[in-house]
C-alpha cells in the first residue's frame, strides 16, 4: 500500500528532533541559550495561533538538549586526565563490563575504572592482556600502560578518536603484569546474554569450520573474521547481507512466529516474539540495523495485539527517535543512515512503480508467468532505486557506490533466505551426527550456489570506488533526488514547474561547490610507522609514490595509511612508484599497492632485482601493463613544473650495505626542492657529497633511515640547509629511532622538524609563489614564500 508520508503525524517532529541533534552537534550552544529558549517557547505554547509552531521549536530543543546531555556524560575526571597525559603507566583497579575476545593470543575487553594508583575514579578503557580465564564481571588489579585516544595521524582515515569518544573509551592499553581477579561482580542478565553468544559462537566453529565467519555474521552481527568475502560482496551489491540487517531479523521473526503460533495463542505468541527479539537484539549487542529491525517488527506486533492499524511510517519515524534518544551519536553512524534509508525508500518510492496486473481470465501458465516478471522487476526495481538512494551516504563513508546488485539481489536474497534458517537449524540441532550432517550437506549446496552467484553478480563493471563528497555535496545529492522523484510522481503542472525550478538550482550549486582539478603541486609524507611511504600529485593529474611503507601486518601499512586518502581523492594510477631499496619497510606495502591501484612504471634499482623478493613481485607484475624502469645511473623525469634528478645511485657506486644502495630523489619544482633519501646512510652521503654536492640544497629534507644516527653526518645536513626536515618513525620502536644525534644534528629547526610517530602525516602545496605545510596529528601549519 503506497504511504501518505505528510500524513503521518510523527513526520515533522522527527525532522525538528533530528536537526536539533545534528545541531547539538555540531554547535556548543550555551546552556543559558537552551534553557531561555524552553521557558520562552514554553510560555508561547498558551498562544492558540503559535502553539503548534512553538511545539516544533521545543521538540528541536529537546534535541538539543539530548546531544549536549551527552557531551557532558562523556566528560568525567579520567578523561581530564588523559588530554594532559597522551600516555600513562600506573596501578589500576575495574571490572570488565563487556565478553572478553581473544585475538593472536591477546585477550581484549572493555574494563569499567574503580581506581587508578588507590584513588578512586571513574573512567572506561579497552584492554589487552595476555592473561586467560578472565572473564565478564571479574574486578581485576594490574599495572596497565594506557595511550590517550587519538585521531588519526593520516589525511582521510578512519577516525578512531570520535569513534571511541562516541562509545564512552577515554583511552586504550596493555597490562604490564598479570592481573590479579580480586571478585566477580556480573549482571545475571548480561552474563546470561554472553554465555548465549559464546554458544552460538561455539556451535558455529564446530559446525561450520570452512565458512565460521561467514555464519557469525549474517547471525549475531560478529564481522571481524571476514576479509576476501566482504569485497566480494561489496562487488556484487550483496554486502548488505553480512550485516544482522532487517532482512535477518525478519526472517527470524518469521520463522519464530510460524513456530509459535503452532503452541500459543496469536496474541501471547506475538507478545513471546518481541521478547524473543530483544533478547536477539542483546546477544548482536544492537548494532542499528538490529535495533531498527527490532522496535519496527515489535511495534507492528503490539499495534496487532491491541486491534489497531500500523503506519509503518509512523512505526519507521518512532524506532529512529528511539534509537537517537538512547543513543544520539547513532544518527552520525553509517549503519543507521543506510538501514533508515533503505526501509524509507522501500515504504515511500517503490509503491510508485506500476507492475503487470494478473487478471481473473488469465490462464494458470501466464499468470505463473507474470508473477515471475513481477518479482524480476520488483527486485530490479528495488535493487536499483535503493543503491541510488543509497549512493551519497556509501560514497560519502566508504567512497564508493554500485549497481551490480541489481543483479545479486535476484537469488542473492532468495537464497539468503534459504542459508540463514538452514544455518540456524544446525546451530540449534542436538548434537546427532548423522542429522547434522544431513543439514550440512544441504547448507554446502546452497552455499556453493551462494558463492557461484556472488562471483558472477561480481563480474558487471557497475561498481564504482575511489570517489568522494563532502557532507555538503551529499546533502544536495539527497536535494537533487527528492526533487526529481517528486517531479515524477505529481500530477499538477505547477507544482511540476516549482520542482523543476527547484531541481535546477540544487543542480548548479551542486556544480559549483564540486571541487574542480588543483592548479598546486602536492606532496603528502605519510605516517606509516617505522617505514616510508610518501606520495606527489602534480599540477597536471600524475601522481608519483615514493616507497611503499612495511607490510600489511602492521597498524600502519598502506592499506591503512595512504589507501583511504588515495580512495577519497579518486586516485586510482599510480603513474611512477619509486622502491628506493630491497627492505620490506619500503617495500612491503608493495603487494597492496598492486592489488588496489593501477600502476604504470615501477621504477627500482637494479640491486633490487637480485634479491630473492623481487622474484615474487616479478610474477604478480603484468609488464605488459606495468613498466619495469631500473636505475643503474644517474637520470632525470621531466613533467610540466616538476623535474624528479636522480642522484644515486649512479653506475659507478656499489655498496654491500642495502641501504647506501637507496635511490635518492630530488624533486624539483622550479625554486623549490624537496629531497627524498630513502635510507641512505654515511657513506652513501659521502659519495653524494663527492660528486653531486651542487644539487643538494634542498628547502624540504626526507631524513634518511628514519632518524638513525648511521644517516644525517654534519656535512651532508649543512649542505642540503633543509628549512624543514621528516623523519618517518614511530615514536616508541625497537631501534630506538630517531636517535638523540640525529635530533641534535636538526635542533636548529626546532618545531620545523616533524617526526611521523609525533605530528602524523605531513602535507605541503606547493603554489606559484607560496609553499603551504601542516602536519595531520600535531596540527602544525606553516607557510614558505617562493623566491
Amino acid at each position: 500500500m503506497k504511504q501518505k508520508l505528510t500524513k503521518s503525524p510523527l513526520f515533522l517532529p522527527l525532522i525538528f528532533w533530528c536537526a536539533g541533534i545534528i545541531i547539538g552537534n555540531y554547535f556548543n550552544i550555551p546552556h543559558i541559550f537552551i534553557y531561555a529558549g524552553f521557558i520562552l517557547i514554553l510560555s508561547l505554547a498558551f498562544i492558540k495561533k503559535v502553539r503548534t509552531p512553538a511545539l516544533f521549536v521545543l521538540i528541536l530543543l529537546t534535541g538539543i538538549s539530548r546531544i549536549d546531555f551527552q557531551k557532558r556524560l562523556l566528560q568525567n575526571p579520567f578523561s581530564e586526565i588523559m588530554q594532559k597525559h597522551s600516555r600513562i603507566q600506573q596501578k589500576i583497579t575495574g571490572r570488565i563490563i563487556s565478553e572478553v575476545s581473544e585475538k593472536d593470543q591477546r585477550f581484549k575487553f572493555l574494563m569499567e575504572l574503580e581506581s587508578i594508583n588507590n584513588k578512586q575514579i571513574s573512567g572506561r578503557i579497552r584492554l589487552s592482556t595476555s592473561k586467560q580465564d578472565l572473564q565478564y564481571g571479574d574486578i581485576i588489579e594490574t599495572i596497565a600502560v594506557l595511550h590517550k585516544i587519538q585521531k588519526g595521524s593520516n589525511p582521510s582515515v578512519f577516525d578512531a578518536e570520535k569513534y571511541f569518544y562516541r562509545q564512552n573509551i577515554q583511552a586504550v592499553g596493555f597490562t604490564k603484569d598479570n592481573p590479579k581477579i580480586i571478585s566477580n561482580d556480573a549482571s545475571i542478565f548480561q552474563k546470561t546474554i554472553i554465555n548465549i553468544r559464546k554458544f552460538i559462537v561455539h556451535r558455529i566453529e564446530k559446525r561450520f569450520p570452512a565458512n565460521s565467519g561467514f555464519i557469525k555474521a549474517i547471525t549475531i552481527g560478529d564481522k571481524s573474521e571476514l576479509d576476501d568475502m566482504r569485497k566480494l560482496l561489496g562487488r556484487a551489491g550483496l554486502s548488505h547481507l553480512l550485516a544482522v540487517s532487517g532482512l535477518h531479523v525478519g526472517l527470524i521473526a518469521l520463522i519464530l512466529f510460524s513456530f509459535l503460533k503452532l503452541i500459543f495463542k496469536r496474541n501471547f505468541a506475538r507478545f513471546l516474539l518481541i521478547i524473543t527479539l530483544i533478547v536477539y537484539g542483546f546477544i548482536c549487542y544492537w548494532p542499528a540495523s538490529v535495533f531498527r529491525a527490532v522496535i519496527m517488527i515489535s511495534l507492528f506486533l503490539l499495534s496487532k495485539i491491541i486491534q489497531r492499524k500500523a503506519d509503518t511510517n509512523n512505526i519507521l519515524f518512532c524506532s529512529l527517535i528511539v534509537i537517537t534518544a538512547v543513543h544520539p551519536y547513532q544518527l552520525f553512524s553509517a549503519g543507521l543512515q543506510m538501514s533508515f534509508m533503505a526501509v524509507f525508500v522501500l515504504l515511500n518510492l517503490l509503491p510508485h512503480i506500476k507492475l503487470l496486473k494478473l487478471e481473473k481470465q488469465d490462464i494458470f501458465l501466464l499468470s505463473k508467468t507474470k508473477k515471475l516478471i513481477n518479482y524480476v522487476l520488483i527486485m530490479c526495481f528495488s535493487s536499483f532505486f535503493l543503491n541510488l538512494f543509497l549512493a551519497p551516504i556509501t560514497i560519502y563513508h566508504f567512497q564508493q557506490f554500485g549497481f551490480n546488485g541489481i543483479l545479486g539481489n535476484l537469488l542473492g536474497i532468495p537464497i539468503m533466505g534459504i542459508i540463514l534458517p538452514i544455518s540456524l537449524l544446525i546451530i540449534f540441532l542436538p548434537p546427532i551426527s548423522w542429522l547434522i550432517s544431513v543439514y550440512h550437506s544441504a547448507f554446502s549446496f546452497i552455499m556453493f550456489l551462494f558463492n557461484f552467484w556472488s562471483h558472477f553478480a561480481a563480474q558487471p563493471p557497475l561498481h564504482f570506488d575511489f570517489i568522494s563528497v563532502d557532507l555538503e555535496q551529499a546533502a544536495f545529492l539527497y536535494l537533487l533526488l527528492f526533487s526529481g522523484f517528486l517531479f515524477f510522481s505529481i500530477k499538477k503542472i505547477k507544482r511540476k514547474l516549482i520542482f523543476l525550478f527547484s531541481f535546477v538550482s540544487v543542480l548548479i550549486v551542486f556544480i559549483l561547490t564540486f571541487p574542480s582539478s588543483s592548479n598546486y603541486n602536492k606532496i603528502t609524507f605519510f605516517d606509516c610507522g617505522l617505514g616510508d611511504l610518501a606520495l606527489i600529485q602534480t599540477s597536471e593529474g600524475k601522481n608519483i609514490m615514493i616507497d611503499t611503507g612495511p607490510t600489511e601486518r602492521t597498524s600502519l601499512s598502506f592499506g591503512r595509511s595512504a589507501l583511504p586518502y588515495c580512495q577519497n581523492n579518486g586516485i586510482k594510477t599510480i603513474d611512477k612508484l619509486f622502491v628506493t631499496h630491497a627492505h620490506n619497510d619500503h617495500y612491503g606495502g608493495l603487494e597492496s599497492v598492486l592489488e588496489n591501484l593501477e600502476v604504470k612504471s615501477l621504477v627500482i634499482t637494479d640491486e633490487f632485482t637480485g634479491r630473492k623478493v623481487w622474484q615474487r613481485y616479478q610474477d604478480e607484475i603484468d609488464q605488459e601493463k606495468c613498466e619495469i624502469i631500473l636505475i643503474t645511473d644517474t637520470i632525470s623525469f621531466f613533467y610540466d613544473d616538476l623535474t624528479l634528478e636522480i642522484l644515486h645511485p649512479d653506475k659507478d657506486f656499489h655498496h654491500e650495505n642495502i641501504n647506501n644502495n637507496s635511490i635518492v630523489i630530488l624533486a624539483d619544482f622550479g625554486e623549490f626542492e624537496v629531497m627524498f633519501t630513502g635510507d641512505l646512510e654515511l657513506e652513501g652521503e659521502e659519495y653524494i657529497l663527492q660528486r653531486y654536492a651542487d644539487f643538494l640544497p634542498a628547502e624540504i629534507l626526507k631524513v634518511g633511515h628514519h632518524g638513525s644516527k648511521t644517516a644525517s653526518s654534519l656535512e651532508f645536513v649543512d649542505h642540503v640547509h633543509p628549512q624543514f626536515a621528516f623523519i618517518s618513525t614511530s615514536i616508541q620502536n625497537r631501534f630506538d629511532f630517531p636517535h638523540s644525534q640525529t635530533l641534535s644534528t636538526f635542533s636548529y629547526l626546532e618545531d620545523k622538524l616533524f617526526i611521523s610517530g609525533k605530528d602524523g602525516a605531513v602535507q605541503l602545496l606547493i603554489d606559484e609563489d607560496m609553499v603551504f605545510i601542516k602536519s595531520f596529528l600535531s596540527e602544525k601549519k606553516y607557510s614558505i614564500k617562493i623566491e
